[in-house]
């Protein structure tokens, strides 16, 4: 009689604890000695992917381009390539016969300005007493503007001449921004309009990361070993799978030079969690994690999103924020539950 009801008692036992492992959940108090040990689960608000290529550069339009006002024959640079220099600092040395030119054209210009001007004036107080005819005051005014529009296209670089050595045809001209200093190394003389040299701002001065396409959405950050910088816009057409990624502008800490090529790791924008690599098994077909619930353990189905050192990144229906979740034993628990009720 005491070993039928002995039986019975274990078969009820069974059912009890198989019920609650098909559901995925088990009573605490039914583990006995296993070694129980838990992490409190913390928020992230975001997690890194695999590092990608990036490249030091700028954005097409943001450098200040300077033109050689008339063919130039030969050029001394005064800084070297890359070199930061304030506005103002003696750049380069400019020679040939075209530079006199230009400075005589730039005194000619100037003279025939004052001389329009004039005419301007006066003709102006014609005009307002209806002394000359219409047609007259717009070629008066037409000669003026011209004249004015040519010196002033012209002042734009004279602004820029340092010094003037007559006797050799030369002139020394000023960067005509702060910036990073870029100029081709290969020179064959330079035609009116072509780039003498150009100058970056600091403030232009950022990342160009390459980005699966897959992995565009919700990229925040890209960050190096120096800093982390922002990311301020995503572009929208796809080269080989990739398309570009621009950061904000690099900071003093950053430490880094235009042209410079490097990995960098994608930080991706989410409500997620972080729990450690032990706490993660399989329970039938879905991820979970056993959730401490009171006297219970809980299965709950997770998702993994990345890995960071010994923690998962993982997303989740329920919130897990403060939950204790357990790390230990947790293959013996995944044993129980699957020889219980499991699949």
């Amino acid at each position: 009689m005491t070993k039928k009801l002995n039986h019975l008692l274990i078969v009820m036992l069974a059912l009890v604890l198989a019920k609650g492992a098909a559901a995925g959940e088990i009573d605490i108090a039914s583990l006995g000695d296993l070694s129980l040990a838990y992490q409190r689960v913390d928020t992230v608000s975001s997690y890194p992917g695999q590092k990608i290529a990036a490249e030091v550069t700028f954005k097409k339009g943001e450098a200040y381009t300077l033109a050689a006002p008339r063919r130039i024959q030969q050029i001394r640079y005064l800084v070297e390539v890359g070199a930061l220099v304030e506005k103002g600092q003696p750049l380069a040395e400019l020679r040939g016969p075209e530079m006199h030119h230009f400075l005589t054209e730039m005194e000619v210009a100037r003279k025939l300005l004052l001389s329009a001007e004039r005419r301007f004036v006066s003709n102006k107080k014609l005009f307002e007493k209806k002394a000359i005819k219409e047609s007259q005051w717009a070629e008066v005014s037409e000669k003026y503007y011209a004249a004015q529009l040519e010196y002033e296209h012209m002042r734009h670089f004279n602004d820029l001449v340092l010094s003037i050595d007559e006797a050799d045809d030369s002139l020394v001209i000023g960067a005509p921004v702060s910036g990073v200093v870029n100029y081709s190394l290969e020179y064959n003389g330079l035609s009116s309009g072509d780039d003498i040299a150009v100058m970056v701002p600091m403030s232009a001065i950022r990342l160009e990361a390459a980005v699966p396409a897959s992995s565009r959405k919700n990229l925040a950050y890209l960050k190096m070993a120096s800093c982390e910088l922002k990311v301020s816009s995503i572009g929208a057409i796809i080269s080989n799978f990739f398309v570009s990624a621009w950061s904000e502008p690099l900071t003093s800490k950053c430490n880094l030079m235009l042209g410079q090529n490097l990995l960098v790791t994608p930080l991706y924008k989410t409500q997620a969690y972080k729990v450690p690599m032990t706490a993660v098994f399989q329970w039938g077909s879905a991820t979970s994690v056993l959730v401490r619930d009171g006297g219970l353990l809980r299965a709950v189905e997770v998702e993994l999103i990345a890995s960071r050192n010994m923690d998962y990144i993982v997303s989740c229906n329920d919130s897990l924020a403060g939950a204790d979740v357990l790390i230990s034993s947790v293959s013996a628990v995944q044993g129980i539950l699957i020889g219980l009720g499991g699949e």
